[in-house]
């Protein structure tokens, strides 16, 4: 297939799409608009509450989609697909930007029974994504395991979040003022200490009394890197409590993808049952991934050259018999009339 005629971002597009359909994921194509009174019901999921709203011809205040998984969740039963692809925009204020944008991205989900290798094919899937755009970190975390350390030191709602926060920042300095004489102190101070590498950040803390609480969740992470380092290059794999997302959207095991030359992520993912669950799919997990589009195009630039043929009134039909012969030779040209410098 002759592609030359798209960009970078185009190919790279199709070329995911590919990969998602090759491992039996199904496109799902949504509208561009919700109701607005489904992201005010779920505001909570949302990273951001600012959303453009448009009135419909009936009256119906709608917005434009500003997260894609939202609408997947609440569409997907009329579809009876679990594992589903998509390639959409959302409309949004980028992180520390102040004006909305169109974001393209393009991402899968699964939703059903999420078995551990339903959890190891996802990661893979991501792995894969990003080596087709560049050189890459998959960054590893978990946010149960954060959780179950709120819950065995009975920490209050509002100081999660600011513990989250010092997390994300590698903050430890402020971390250690704001638990100073806390018995918590030490677990999430330590937190921020691992060893990147996935499998021996996981054995230490399996290792550690601080982290008893955690044992079924810090098994389950164990198994998956043993699993991932006998099918991928776990050099390219590192596990970081930073990277941890202070949302209610993700409860589980997260992920987030970075590529060589660009400062802001390119990938992020993990698995989100608190979202099925307030959206009534109690029954249900979920774990999926999205990768940002409008990031990448910032690498991927291509000036392409072609082959210019000239033609006069008087040669018409050779520059056409030219032509044809280009474009079966597969070249790239132009045809332009000759000027008359007479």
């Amino acid at each position: 297939m002759y592609t030359d005629f798209l960009d970078e971002l185009s190919k790279i597009s199709l070329s995911l799409e590919e990969l998602y359909f090759r491992f039996g994921y199904s496109k799902f194509k949504m509208n561009r608009f919700e109701p607005y009174s489904f992201y005010m019901e779920n505001e909570k999921f949302l990273g951001d509450s600012r959303i453009i709203t448009i009135q419909s011809p009936t009256g119906k205040l709608l917005a434009l989609k500003p997260d894609v998984t939202m609408s997947i969740v609440k569409n997907h039963k009329t579809y009876e697909k679990s594992k589903i692809y998509y390639n959409e925009p959302v409309f949004k204020v980028p992180v520390g930007g102040n004006e909305f944008r169109e974001i393209r991205q393009i991402g899968l989900e699964y939703i059903g029974e999420v078995s551990l290798y339903q959890t190891i094919e996802v990661l893979n899937l991501a792995i894969k994504s990003l080596k087709m755009i560049g050189n890459f970190k998959l960054i590893i975390s978990d946010m149960s395991i954060i959780n179950l350390l709120f819950e065995k030191y009975k920490i209050a709602h509002n100081r999660r979040q600011t513990i989250i926060k010092y997390l994300r920042q590698k903050n430890i300095h402020d971390l250690e003022k704001f638990l100073q004489g806390q018995p918590e102190l030490e677990a999430f101070k330590k937190l921020l200490l691992l060893p990147a590498d996935f499998k021996r950040a996981i054995t230490n803390m399996s290792e550690d009394a601080l982290y008893s609480c955690c044992k079924d969740n810090l098994d389950t992470l164990l198994e998956l890197a043993n699993i991932m380092e006998q099918i991928c290059n776990m050099s390219n794999i590192m596990f970081d409590f930073s990277q941890v997302v202070g949302t209610e959207y993700y409860d589980g095991l997260t992920f987030t993808g970075y590529i060589s030359g660009l400062p802001n992520k390119v990938l992020s993912g993990g698995r989100y049952d608190n979202l099925l669950r307030k959206m009534g799919e109690k029954e249900k997990s979920a774990i999926g991934f999205a990768v940002y589009l409008s990031e990448i195009s910032k690498i991927h630039e291509k000036v392409l050259t072609k082959k210019i043929i000239k033609y006069t009134d008087s040669s018409i039909v050779e520059t056409l018999k030219q032509a044809n012969e280009l474009y079966e030779a597969g070249i790239n040209f132009c045809v332009r009339k000759e000027e008359n410098n007479d």
